[in-house]
């Protein structure tokens, strides 16, 4: 973290806007449940390096879901069990900078529902500067899956998806693959929680059984031997994966 970042976290500076309060730009924010009126959850929140220097600009988003392991109340303490995954809220802790404004919200239960992920794609394009072309969902384990759910629904508000250890068995992707919707799943070999047939049907299904096929066709990694946390390797870019320059890559 340079020494310019460490003193805005030290003073805590925010951005303000109409709507109230926002992360410093190039930090990471918790936002509780029952602070941010209009959410229903806590949630980390993310805005980009010159995000507040560009007032007219609007930036990408992505949404991350978190698994099983971090459920909580959204309280601020709660929400610290998402900083326990090698994923984009910790990599911004640690210093990373992302092009994109991020949310990370925190859920009771991990299944996080269709309407509920749609509430804060909603809100998110009406209280930050979101380019609605470039819209992306990622999750892992118990996120990923209902990441899998809600590009089957809504498909045609997404860029592109990103679920990690999920399973899609058994959702009809056709029409997400009509749409043209962009999808690269990744899977450890050797998971003992969720098979790798959960992300491997999907793909097969969007690639050879749908008619028309996806276009671009459904990408798939698998990991040999390893288990359930397929998320490390690849949001760290350890495995010599650019995911975010894929994500980013595509747009409505």
């Amino acid at each position: 973290m340079t020494a310019m970042r460490r003193l805005m976290l030290c003073l805590g500076l925010v951005v303000f806007s109409a709507q109230g309060a926002f992360a410093a730009q190039g930090e990471i924010l918790a936002r509780p449940y029952g602070t941010v009126p209009g959410m229903t959850l806590g949630f980390w929140e993310y805005l980009p390096l010159g995000y507040d220097d560009a007032p007219t600009e609007t930036f990408p988003l992505v949404v991350f879901l978190h698994g099983t392991g971090e459920v909580g109340n959204g309280s601020a303490t709660a929400l610290e069990k998402v900083m326990n995954l090698n994923a984009p809220p910790r990599l911004i802790r640690n210093g990373r900078d992302f092009p994109f404004i991020l949310i990370a919200p925190q859920r009771f239960n991990a299944f996080i529902s269709v309407g509920e992920i749609d509430a804060i794609i909603e809100y998110a394009k009406v209280h930050y500067r979101v380019d609605p072309s470039r819209i992306y969902l990622t999750g892992i384990s118990a996120g990923a899956i209902q990441t899998w759910a809600y590009a089957a629904v809504h498909y045609n508000k997404l860029a592109a998806i990103l679920p990690i250890a999920g399973n899609a068995s058994s959702l009809n992707l056709c029409p997400a693959a009509a749409s043209g919707l962009p999808v690269w799943a990744f899977h450890g070999t050797a998971d003992g929680q969720v098979s790798q047939w959960g992300s491997i049907n999907p793909v097969n299904q969007m690639n050879t059984t749908c008619s028309p096929a996806a276009n671009p066709a459904a990408l798939l990694t698998l990991y040999p031997g390893v288990g359930h946390d397929s998320w490390g390797r690849t949001f760290d870019g350890s495995a010599g994966h650019d995911v975010y320059a894929w994500l980013l890559g595509h747009s409505l």
